[in-house]
């Protein structure tokens, strides 16, 4: 008999309905830091920390074992991730078996599953290494940092963490500066000219070409001196091809980013419903930083695309490799071009997934600029005609953004303004952060990782350093309260750089180039030794 472990009921299910294996879930983590004290052991040598049972799951290790004395071999299908890594390390350390084995697999299908246990191993160390180090990390930020806030703010609900500060960091940080943004009138000149082909418009630039923005002082300047112009004179005609790829196949960010935009859901709403499906084996893992596909399923795309659009509108998917190649999962992909049997949310988010997929196979498009180029005296003004030469991925995702077409000019040709107009504008403030811009900057300064977005979002909530109205995220008064304290003490943890760096050596350790226990120490000597003397 053979037997597999995995972490979630759900998975379980699918797995046994699959290939008729005995399935166990774990429901998660079976070993943790104690919830309660520090937890970490240090001296000159090393970091240790005290691991303990997390609740009921000493009785299930207990009833493994006793099932795996009737097995021959078993197989650990934790997600493929640091967390899913070391989940799988602790059923190992405490699994009385010899033939005990890792596998790994980035969707539920039959021919995934097999696959998987055809290419059984053991357990990567390194990636148990680095989700050590983060957790062990995490840890001591946390304990080192929560008790001043405790202190300070007579509250011991507070916490303070090395992604949760930085992302209340960036929240404040906006705050301030719509609070301090002035904002300033300005004006857009717009010419109508008349040409053979009908009325055209044409706008005022500065000598960098672009649209230049006139004061009231300007306004008034400017408006007597196109009273005076009754034509304008072509300078230059510019054309330029452009090539406009489709978007990449989707990561965990692009997920919860299209997902929020296009169907409204909350990042925790998408990831709880990408959960499921990935448990259910509709769609592939959903935590990930890849855009990779494999060619395998791009070909079943490809049939998909040539027999409904032609042969002239597929491209394999562009290709970022992942600096991360250990963890080089598949982007978010259907694992089936077949229709599935699901309804609700979790249809919607299912075909946002299917439809990103698609696109993600198409082909560029080509696109034709026109620029015309016209001046009078010391005034200079720029037309543009856009036309879609191919339409490629735009066949699948229109977008308005042909223009009218301009007659055949040369250099010289003399144009009578029609008309003019000052367009007011006003400048504006940054928007404030919503859940989904928040998470792609923390990506874009690679502070995080896929998995820990949404906790994080929820622990600010939950803590109450920031409110979401209408959308948006606004910090509370203790949230600006608590990074005033924090920059008062100069904490490296809001040095975003500090935070990106951090990250980048967690990645090293999962890719053996670091050791775990030599960043620990330089770490806490460095920042936790710094930050408790200086009280």
């Amino acid at each position: 008999m053979k037997l597999i472990i995995v972490e979630s009921p759900t998975k379980s299910k699918t797995i046994f309905r699959l290939l008729k294996i005995p399935t166990i879930a774990t429901k998660g983590h079976i070993l943790d830091l104690p919830p309660k004290g520090f937890g970490l052991y240090i001296d000159d040598n090393s970091i240790q920390g005290k691991y303990i049972f997390l609740p009921f799951k000493k009785r299930l290790i207990e009833k493994i074992n006793q099932i795996a004395k009737n097995c021959d071999e078993i197989y650990i299908g934790t997600d493929p991730d640091r967390e899913g890594e070391m989940i799988a390390y602790h059923i190992f350390q405490n699994l009385n078996h010899n033939r005990k084995f890792r596998i790994y697999f980035h969707e539920i299908t039959k021919q995934s599953l097999l696959k998987a246990i055809s290419q059984k191993t053991s357990i990567n160390l390194n990636l148990v290494q680095a989700q050590k180090a983060r957790r062990f990390l995490d840890r001591i930020i946390g304990y080192s940092l929560s008790p001043l806030l405790w202190q300070q703010f007579k509250n011991r609900n507070l916490s303070a963490g090395r992604v949760q500060s930085a992302a209340l960091y960036l929240i404040v940080k906006r705050e301030r500066e719509i609070k301090n943004f002035i904002k300033e009138k300005y004006y857009l000149l717009k010419v109508i000219l008349m040409t053979e082909l009908g009325k055209r418009e044409v706008w005022l630039i500065d000598e960098k070409n672009e649209l230049k923005k006139l004061r009231d002082q300007e306004k008034l300047t400017y408006l007597e001196r196109i009273r005076k112009a009754k034509h304008l004179y072509l300078d230059k005609e510019t054309e330029i091809i452009k090539t406009l790829s489709a978007p990449l196949a989707l990561d965990t960010e692009m997920l919860q980013r299209l997902a929020f935009e296009k169907l409204k859901f909350a990042p925790q709403k998408t990831m709880f419903l990408a959960q499921k499906l990935f448990e259910l084996g509709f769609i592939t893992y959903h935590r990930t930083d890849s855009h990779f596909i494999n060619k395998n399923f791009s070909d079943k795309v490809k049939d998909f695309i040539t027999k409904n659009y032609g042969e002239e509108y597929f491209q394999y998917p562009r290709q970022i490799k992942s600096k991360l190649s250990f963890e080089a999962h598949e982007a978010i992909r259907p694992t089936s071009l077949n229709s599935p049997k699901l309804n609700g949310d979790f249809l919607k988010l299912y075909e946002l997934i299917f439809f990103q997929t698609i696109l993600a196979h198409f082909s560029p498009a080509k696109i034709k600029e026109r620029h015309f180029f016209f001046f009078n005296d010391d005034l200079r003004f720029e037309g543009k005609e856009i036309s879609i030469l191919f339409d490629g991925f735009l066949k699948l995702k229109p977008v308005d953004i042909e223009t009218e077409k301009w007659p055949e000019l040369k250099r010289g040709d003399k144009l009578s303004i029609k008309s003019y107009q000052f367009i007011e504008k006003e400048t504006q403030p940054p928007p404030r952060f919503t859940e989904s811009s928040l998470i792609k900057t923390l990506k874009k300064l690679g502070i995080g990782r896929p998995s820990t977005y949404v906790p994080i979002l929820e622990t600010l909530k939950k803590r109450k350093y920031v409110k979401k109205i209408n959308q948006s995220l606004q910090p509370t008064e203790l949230g600006e309260e608590i990074i005033k304290f924090l920059e008062s003490r100069k904490e490296e943890i809001l040095n975003l750089d500090f935070t990106k760096n951090t990250e980048e050596k967690l990645d090293l350790i999962a890719q053996g180039k670091e050791n775990a226990d030599e960043f620990l120490k330089i770490f806490w000597s460095k920042y936790v030794q710094k930050s408790l003397m200086s009280d």
